[in-house]
């Protein structure tokens, strides 16, 4: 051991490597600091989104705090990522993916003109449609007031089929609340007011004569429907408003798809398969399950 540390080589070992380390001490600049630049934009824009959410601008102390906020979130955001903490977190990455699509949508919406929205009027015709609407009265029978209803309802039926119209005709029956007549009634009003299953039986009926009856909620009805307005493609201006929120949502929808397809087409995409092992694993789990 003695001759080892009196070897003249371990000596010029030792002093190279205390050398070196100085050096590397003496010569090592310290880092700069990274830099954020909190803009003039920046603060515009964080001004703005607190007004937009508190309907006033925010005072100067609120200000300081939201600048400091930012600054905070920055800070934290880039050591995170510096750390590696946004690879692999499913939330961060749906947040990005959220993000780019929101860049999607903005890209190259233009306010569509009338010649466009007529367009899209005319290829989504059915979607803008006005709806049927027909008049009609009814016999009401009440299921609550009536003991026999069986009996009742075919006697009320006896008599409407020797009837030519509607005229007293709601005499052979009960009460309705709202009445024995309803004029220029859409399908969406049928169903709201009498239910989807009288509504399905309702357009079966066909026009100019007493049929039914027709179970709703309330008891039996019998119809008679006087007239029968078909329902027919919407003037623009009628329409326009909901017409112009249907072609942007389409043209970002496309603007979007068509983004998605020019970046992955920048990879190459590899999806590997399951190794036969695994793919008996596979097929043991789902047998078990």
């Amino acid at each position: 051991m003695k001759r080892l540390l009196t070897e003249p080589l371990l000596h010029f070992l030792v002093l190279g490597a205390a050398l070196f380390g100085l050096l590397n001490m003496v010569g090592k600049k310290p880092l700069e600091p990274a830099k954020i630049v909190v803009s003039e934009a920046r603060i515009e824009n964080l001004a703005n989104s607190f007004a937009r959410t508190w309907q006033r601008p925010p005072s100067p102390q609120e200000l300081i705090a939201l600048i400091d906020d930012y600054i905070r979130d920055e800070v934290f955001y880039r050591e995170g990522k510096a750390l590696g903490l946004d690879r692999d977190d499913i939330v961060i990455r749906r947040r990005l993916r959220q993000k780019m699509e929101f860049v999607a949508e903005d890209m190259g919406v233009e306010e569509p003109s009338d010649e466009q929205l007529a367009a899209y009027l005319a290829s989504n015709a059915e979607r803008f449609r006005s709806e049927d609407r027909f008049s009609f009265s009814h016999v009401y029978l009440s299921a609550s007031r009536r003991d026999a209803l069986e009996s009742n309802t075919k006697a009320v039926a006896a008599k409407l089929a020797d009837m030519n119209g509607e005229s007293d005709a709601a005499a052979l029956g009960d009460h309705f609340l709202l009445g024995s007549e309803f004029s220029d009634m859409t399908r969406s009003d049928v169903s709201r007011t009498f239910g989807e299953r009288f509504a399905e039986e309702f357009f079966k009926l066909e026009q100019g004569s007493w049929q039914g009856p027709i179970a709703s909620a309330y008891g039996l009805h019998f119809i008679h429907v006087s007239a029968h307005a078909p329902g027919g493609l919407l003037p623009l201006d009628d329409v326009r408003t909901a017409v112009r929120r249907e072609w942007l949502n389409a043209r970002r929808l496309e603007a979007e798809a068509s983004l998605y397809r020019t970046l992955r087409a920048r990879y190459e995409i590899v999806v590997e398969e399951p190794s036969a092992e695994r793919a008996k694993d596979k097929e043991a789990l789902g047998a078990v399950r």
